[in-house]
């Protein structure tokens, strides 16, 4: 499962989730700022990309950055991604394309099939560019009560298929919006290519079972999806209402 960092309420382990529920006692007002014309709440989506040389030496490759955010915000009625071991689908096209190159029209494409097709997807977005890491991204989502959830994915790269992200984050799980969640981000593995290094040749094959990223320490540095030794993570994303 993800890891959640807990500022207040409650400690879950292993998804280092930071929440703060609107019943805080803080001076801060705890009503959330709601549209009226959509009954829909604002958060900023905060990429922060930690993945350096220093950190991880091991064969870290030129020209470090991560492809455009892309995702969701949906209900529980659909998976937009989720691992293998925790009863995951099979990788899609559309995020091969993303763990691969870093396009992000075949995934859009996907989600928009999907919202189409049951109505359990309600925004889709993306961001445009590749930013060089260590580095920022930043998106605005909306979110209501009927979709309180968000799914976003985005390629570390020069990678063979691999990508970092966040999926059901559930902004609104006891009936109040939280003020922030922060997730710690480990690499994951399409499993559409078998390279073992960042700059590896195509080696296309794979089970197309998404799982963490464990490879030879002669190879990178990390096991299962942090640095081996450290524990370092590659970024976090920051979910804060606005």
């Amino acid at each position: 499962m993800m890891e959640y960092k807990v500022r207040k309420t409650l400690a879950i382990s292993a998804f280092a989730l930071t929440l703060v529920a609107c019943g805080s006692d803080s001076n801060k007002s705890s009503a959330p700022k709601v549209d009226p014309g959509s009954g829909t709440v604002s958060y900023t989506l905060t990429f922060k990309q930690t993945w350096n040389q220093t950190d991880f030496p091991t064969n870290f490759p030129g020209n470090p950055h991560f492809s455009p955010l892309v995702g969701a915000t949906h209900n529980s009625q659909v998976v937009i991604w989720r691992p293998a071991n925790q009863g995951g689908a099979k990788t899609t096209a559309g995020l091969e394309v993303v763990a691969e190159t870093g396009s992000t029209a075949t995934f859009i494409s996907e989600l928009t099939a999907a919202k189409q097709a049951d109505g359990h997807i309600d925004s889709i977005f993306a961001r445009s560019g590749a930013t060089n890491s260590p580095g920022t991204q930043t998106q605005t989502i909306k979110l209501s009560t009927q979709f309180p959830l968000v799914s976003a994915v985005s390629m570390i790269a020069p990678s063979p298929d691999w990508f970092v992200g966040i999926r059901d984050v559930n902004l609104y799980p006891s009936g109040e919006w939280l003020d922030e969640v922060t997730v710690d981000l480990r690499l994951y593995d399409s499993d559409t290519d078998e390279g073992q290094t960042f700059t590896a040749a195509n080696q296309e094959g794979g089970d197309r079972n998404i799982h963490l990223v464990t490879t030879q320490a002669n190879e990178t540095d990390f096991n299962n999806g942090v640095h081996r030794t450290s524990g370092a993570f590659v970024g976090q994303m920051i979910l804060k209402r606005q």
